[in-house]
Order: structure tokens, then C-alpha cells, then sequence
């Protein structure tokens, strides 16, 4: 209980301390919709540009700001940023040529305003759709769906799907007849009104006064997540860090009672964490299941029994999930959480088992020569083998020991000790072995027969080590090909993040994204090919 209450306070605490810098500001953001078609030449694209500068330069300083021009096909300019600097330049770029696709550029709009909590659209067009694939139904139905309230001016034009698109989530439609109106119409989003200005018409009867609402305390569901998995690994890892802990005595009566074969641990209690995993994986995990991860784990030398891990992945995943979300969205943040905390942990076991085995290669030779030694001493096989058990070096003293545990329940040493080389992946201990059934079969000095194994093992480990360090140089060359873009890509996504926006937000770039990550896979497993050398 005491544990449980500590882990519970530490949790509520960072988490009270997250959640207050969290809900301070939520972050607001505008995307105007500009018409570039030819009819807004000469003049039209000039007094429009200058009014929406005037626009954005009376709006709150963190108030993000994209822009989408829109002619024969729409374009995203320029992401949301607070940049005003970047949105000017963008603004004063911007030509009138083409015609007008309308309903294409109000899903641009939207996917832009990805990720900020008070979101809304500013377009300006002066006529009607003329070459979209979308319809009018499609548009008002996205900024319906979205929740997006959308302003439209109307330069010397308006019709009835202006007017639908600005009433599908409250937005205003004005319109304006010259440069003078377009001003007001654009002063009338920026400054608080309850009546329209004179020049500019609004047909609904009940206009919004301003484009962006004030920040106000809400929950955000996105930063909700990314708390909730806060909480929860911060409680599970105090549990687990004030789990009791075996003393030092038992653990060097369990590591002696190892080398007799497989022994339940002593003087060993679970954790109230690992209780509560134990139950939770019997109802979601099968015995087989459970019992091929314990032998993952067991193989790569974790103590970690598969209840915990598989809690441990659990947590792992909940709280990628929730930090990627607020990075991304949710749609792109989940299926990323749960993907990377798979892999990552499956890199791990994997990493530690080939860590063990390497190991147990670089040992064997060693092993071996104790085993010779001893046979020339007059021991037998079997007291050889348990001599290298009690010299207790790891990895190889546990996996002999398993060996003689079999023997010990009837097996023969031999298909034991190739059992230990086809779990350890040693063609070495296999070859040894080999030489064991012929030497019981035929006769002859076994313990020359290891010394000489010894020799050729070791010769090949030195050739195997001097390959290495001269191949070396491509490898690293390989670690930084693979992880320049990987590096500059976070960088970016950190820094630069309404640069990166589009990426995810728009359909060409998650097939650009994409293929890059397919790319640098095939490239990475290309160089591995090539600075591999196998002796």
C-alpha cells in the first residue's frame, strides 16, 4: 500500500506540474485563402494583398498565420506560423494568373490548421469555382466535419456557395466593393463588433465578431493523452523502483544453486506492479505465448519475467502514442506509438541476445581449455563441464549449467551441450560436439582434440577481429549516411515545426514521406550488405 500511495503521489504530482504548463496557452492559428486566379489582375490581387497584411499585423503576436493561394489548382504557401516576417514575404509573391478552384483549396486549408486548438479560415475570392474536382456540398461538408468556423469575403462577387461554405461552422460571409471595404471587412474579423461596418454587407443574421477566439482554460484531448501516459509510467516506475529488492546473501545462494540446474528464485516477493502484471497477462496473453517470450527473455539474460515486460511495453507504447499526438495528430501519433514501442523493445531483446552470445563465442575458447586441462587431469566429461560451471563465468557458465541439469533428468550430455550450440547459434560448440560422438564411438585423446579446436577457434577470432577494424571505416561511414537524414529530420521537426507541417498534413507529403523512409530502409540494408564481411 505504501508503495502504491508513493507512486501515486509522484505521478500526480509531475503530472499536476505538466498539466499546468499544458493548459496555459493553447496555441491559435489562422489560414487565409487567397484567390490568385487571372481575374483578380491587375489591381485586385494588389489591394488584397495589402489588406490582409493589415489583417495579420493588428492579430496577437501568437497567433499563427498560413496562407493558401488558389488558382487553377491550390497550393500551400506557407504553413501556420508566428513568423510574420516569412508571412509577408509569402503574401508579396504571390501572382494572379489561372482560374479558380475554390473547393479544392478548403481542404488545404483545413489539413494546415492540423494541430492547433483554436483554428479558423479567412478566404477571399472574387467569382465562382471554375475548374475544381471538389463540389460545393464536398467543401461545406470538410469545414463542417471539422469545426473550423470560416469567414469569406467576397470581392465585388457573392453567391449562394460562399455563403454555404461560411455558414457550415459559423463563419461570416461579408462582401466588399472596393479597396476601402475589403479594409473593413477585414478590420470587422480583426476587432470586436456587434454590428457590421457600413460598407460591408452581411447577410447572416448573426455574425461572429472576431476571427480568433481568446485563449480560454479547456481541455485539450491531445495534451490530455500525453498527460494520462505521463502518469501512468511515472506510477509504475516508482512502484517498480520501491518494489523489495533480495539481499545480497540470497542472491549469491540463488546464483549457487544455478550451477544444479534451474532453481525458482529465494527469498524473492513481487511487487504489487508485478502482481497486477501477472494477473493482466493471463487474461490477455496464452500460456504458449507467455512462455516463448519467457524463453526470449531468459535467452537474452534479462531478469524481467514476461508479466512486467509485456506491462513495461505496454507503458512504453501509451506514452509514445500520447507524445507523437501532440507533435502530429492522433490518426499519425497511435499507430507511430504503438509501431515504434514494438520494434524498439523487440530491438532490445534482440540486441541483448546477440550481446550474450557474442559472449559466450568470445568465451568458449577459454572454456574449452578448462575442459582439456581437466581432462588431462583425470576428470571425466561431466566433471570438466561442472568445473566450468562453478568457475561461474557468464554467459557460459549458466548455459552448461543447463546441460548438466539435463543429464541430471536422464538426457545425453551430448544432445545437451547441442542443444546449448543450437540455442547459442555456436557452429564452434557444434563442431565440439561432433567431436565428442566420434571420440565416445571411435576412441582416441579427446583433450588434443579440443586443444587443437582451441588453436583454429582462436586463429579465426584474431582474422575475425583484424576484418573488422578494417572494415570499420565504411561501417561508420554506413551509421552516418543512415542517420544524417534521420538526425535532420528531428531537427527540423523540433525547430522548424510549421515547416515540416505539411509533411503530415497533406497528402502528397505522407506519399513524400513515405517513399524517404522506404528509401533510406533499402539503402540501409544495401551498405550493411556491402560493409559486411563474413570469415
Amino acid at each position: 500500500m505504501t508503495r502504491l500511495l508513493s507512486g501515486f503521489l509522484a505521478g500526480l504530482l509531475l503530472t499536476l506540474v505538466f498539466s499546468a504548463s499544458a493548459f496555459a496557452a493553447p496555441t491559435r492559428g489562422v489560414v487565409v485563402l487567397l484567390d490568385t486566379s487571372g481575374s483578380m489582375a491587375p489591381d485586385r490581387i494588389v489591394v488584397a494583398r495589402q489588406a490582409i497584411a493589415t489583417y495579420v499585423a493588428q492579430l496577437p503576436a501568437d497567433v499563427q498565420v498560413g496562407l493558401v493561394a488558389f488558382s487553377s489548382q491550390p497550393s500551400l504557401v506557407l504553413a501556420p506560423t508566428a513568423d510574420r516576417s516569412a508571412f509577408s514575404g509569402a503574401l508579396d509573391r504571390l501572382q494572379a494568373k489561372g482560374d479558380t478552384s475554390l473547393f479544392d483549396a478548403v481542404p488545404v486549408g483545413l489539413s494546415a490548421l492540423q494541430g492547433i486548438d483554436e483554428r479558423r479560415m479567412v478566404i477571399v475570392s472574387d467569382g465562382e469555382d471554375t475548374v475544381s474536382r471538389s463540389t460545393v456540398d464536398s467543401a461545406v461538408s470538410a469545414v463542417a466535419s471539422a469545426g473550423v468556423p470560416t469567414d469569406v469575403i467576397g470581392f465585388q462577387y457573392s453567391d449562394e456557395a460562399l455563403r454555404r461554405i461560411a455558414a457550415a461552422a459559423g463563419g461570416r460571409l461579408l462582401t466588399a466593393s472596393d479597396a476601402a471595404a475589403l479594409a473593413a471587412a477585414f478590420a470587422a474579423l480583426a476587432v470586436p463588433s456587434q454590428a457590421p461596418p457600413s460598407a460591408v454587407a452581411t447577410p447572416e443574421p448573426t455574425p461572429l465578431p472576431v476571427v480568433v477566439p481568446a485563449p480560454s482554460p479547456g481541455r485539450n484531448w491531445a495534451v490530455g493523452m500525453l498527460i494520462a501516459g505521463t502518469f501512468l509510467v511515472v506510477f509504475l516506475v516508482v512502484i517498480m523502483l520501491l518494489a523489495p529488492r533480495r539481499s545480497a546473501a540470497g542472491r549469491r545462494l540463488e546464483r549457487h544453486l544455478e550451477h544444479y540446474g534451474a532453481q525458482e528464485p529465494v527469498g524473492q516477493e513481487e511487487s504489487q506492479a508485478a502482481q497486477t502484471a501477472v494477473v493482466w497477462t493471463r487474461r490477455v496473453m496464452s500460456e504458449d505465448g507467455a512462455a516463448r517470450l519467457a524463453d526470449r527473455l531468459d535467452l537474452a539474460g534479462m531478469k524481467a519475467g514476461p508479466a512486467e515486460w509485456t506491462v513495461l511495453r505496454f507503458c512504453a507504447g501509451a506514452g509514445l502514442a500520447a507524445l507523437f499526438t501532440v507533435l502530429t495528430t492522433w490518426w499519425i501519433g497511435v499507430p507511430l506509438g504503438a509501431l515504434l514501442s514494438w520494434l524498439l523493445s523487440a530491438l532490445v531483446v534482440r540486441a541483448r541476445t546477440s550481446k550474450r552470445r557474442a559472449a559466450f563465442a568470445d568465451q568458449l575458447p577459454d572454456v574449452l581449455q578448462l575442459v582439456a586441462s581437466s581432462l588431462r587431469s583425470g576428470f571425466s566429461l561431466a566433471q570438466s563441464i561442472d568445473a566450468v560451471v562453478r568457475d561461474d563465468t557468464q554467459p557460459t557458465a549458466g548455459e552448461f549449467s543447463r546441460a548438466l541439469a539435463a543429464t541430471r533428468i536422464g538426457a545425453e550430455l551430448e544432445d545437451a551441450l547441442d542443444r546449448v550450440a543450437s540455442r547459442m547459434h555456436s557452429a564452434d560448440l557444434a563442431w565440439v560436439v561432433m567431436a565428442i560422438r566420434i571420440q565416445r564411438q571411435v576412441g582416441g585423446n579427446l583433450a588434443e582434440v579440443l586443444m587443437n579446436t582451441v588453436a583454429t577457434m582462436r586463429d579465426r577470432s584474431q582474422t575475425h577481429r583484424h576484418v573488422r577494424a578494417l572494415s570499420a571505416e565504411g561501417r561508420l561511414s554506413a551509421y552516418v549516411l543512415v542517420g544524417l537524414p534521420i538526425f535532420l529530420a528531428g531537427f527540423l521537426f523540433w525547430f522548424r515545426a510549421e515547416y515540416m507541417r505539411p509533411l503530415y498534413t497533406t497528402l502528397i507529403g505522407v506519399v513524400m514521406l513515405s517513399c524517404a523512409a522506404v528509401l533510406v530502409v533499402l539503402g540501409s540494408l544495401w551498405m550493411r550488405k556491402l560493409v559486411r564481411v563474413e570469415v
